[in-house]
């Protein structure tokens, strides 16, 4: 990783990298800006309004399959554009929190103004137009658009709101993202794939939380339903006889009223039930203190077929139960 006016500092089992703007000549404070943002996500183009006086600093930190970092600069506009899209091998998400003053997002005709202590979600696939006009503190989090859409289903939903961070689950989920580098350097890198699976299930309990997502979309009805779906299928995804049929019988509708009701997201209901078994799956070979065999655990959630249970694997995570497991030991 380029590391230009910057260090990289390791502590305990955490390594964190840090840039900062101000060591650079002001006139190439906007080209080191941009390539250090871009290093640290995907390719953006930065425009700086005063480039003579601007400040800035941001720190970045692995958490398995995420990462955090913590931005500190004066008034900036950041930009993907068309041509940086080329080469994407899969989406990925920036979920951004603006601390200090507000910001404003454009996205597929969507336009958001997210107030201090907002967040929101970021899509890389898609140009977009990102700015705050004054110096803010914001701290995102990046991740794979698969590794949320398993568990909420649909991204789409979420992407034309801006969340409150200041109550509920957002509060709860900025206070862990604002404690985690401190913890990092105190906790086992082994441990820090399943750290990083936690704070994706933390993220999504707080954009499904939120008053507002409950309300739109979708009928009482319709919530409700899903809502007693989503229950069910988590409490017995250990059962070998969890097909619709049986969900649908348990949760009083017809099988063809369970598939309408994931039709609005982008999963049947068979295959989020598969890519939820198979996040377990990798939770536990992950867990160098697990003894099991990859058979046991396949078995244990639901998977009868090994041979089958390796094929979806390995074409979810693009890699074996194996070299999951080996990894998790190294």
């Amino acid at each position: 990783m380029r590391i230009a006016s910057g260090s990289a500092r390791f502590s305990g089992g955490a390594m964190s990298i840090e840039y900062t703007a101000d060591a650079a000549p002001p006139g190439t404070r906007a080209q080191y800006w941009s390539e250090s943002v871009s290093e640290i996500f995907f390719p953006l183009d930065v425009e700086i309004r005063d480039p003579g006086h601007f400040g800035g600093n941001v720190t970045y930190w692995d958490v398995g399959p995420t990462s955090l970092a913590r931005f500190a600069s004066g008034a900036v506009r950041y930009r993907r554009e068309r041509e940086h899209l080329r080469s994407i091998a899969s989406e990925q998400l920036l979920i951004t929190f603006a601390l200090r003053s507000g910001a404003s997002f454009r996205q597929n005709d969507v336009e958001l103004n997210c107030k201090t202590r907002g967040f929101f979600i970021q899509r890389g696939n898609s140009p977009y137009e990102f700015e705050h006009s004054g110096d803010n503190e914001l701290w995102v989090v990046k991740l794979d658009s698969e590794s949320l859409r398993h568990r909420v289903r649909s991204i789409d939903r979420f992407a034309s709101q801006v969340f409150d961070a200041e109550l509920g689950m957002g509060a709860l989920l900025l206070d862990t993202l604002s404690a985690m580098p401190q913890r990092l350097d105190e906790t086992d890198k082994r441990l820090h794939d399943r750290l990083g699976s936690h704070l994706i299930d933390l993220l999504s309990l707080a954009l499904e939380g939120d008053e507002r997502v409950l309300r739109s979309g979708e009928s009482t009805v319709q919530r409700a339903h899903i809502g007693r779906i989503e229950r069910f299928i988590r409490q017995n995804l250990r059962s070998r006889s969890l097909t619709p049929e049986l969900i649908a019988a348990e949760c009083g509708i017809s099988v063809r009223y369970l598939h309408d009701l994931f039709s609005g997201g982008d999963r049947t209901v068979g295959r989020w039930i598969r890519e939820l078994r198979l996040e377990e799956c990798r939770s536990q070979l992950q867990d160098a203190d697990r003894r099991d065999t990859i058979a046991e655990i396949a078995y244990r959630w639901g998977f009868g077929d090994h041979a089958q249970f390796s094929r979806h694997y390995r074409a979810h995570f693009g890699e074996t139960p194996r070299q999951t497991r080996d990894a998790g030991r190294a």
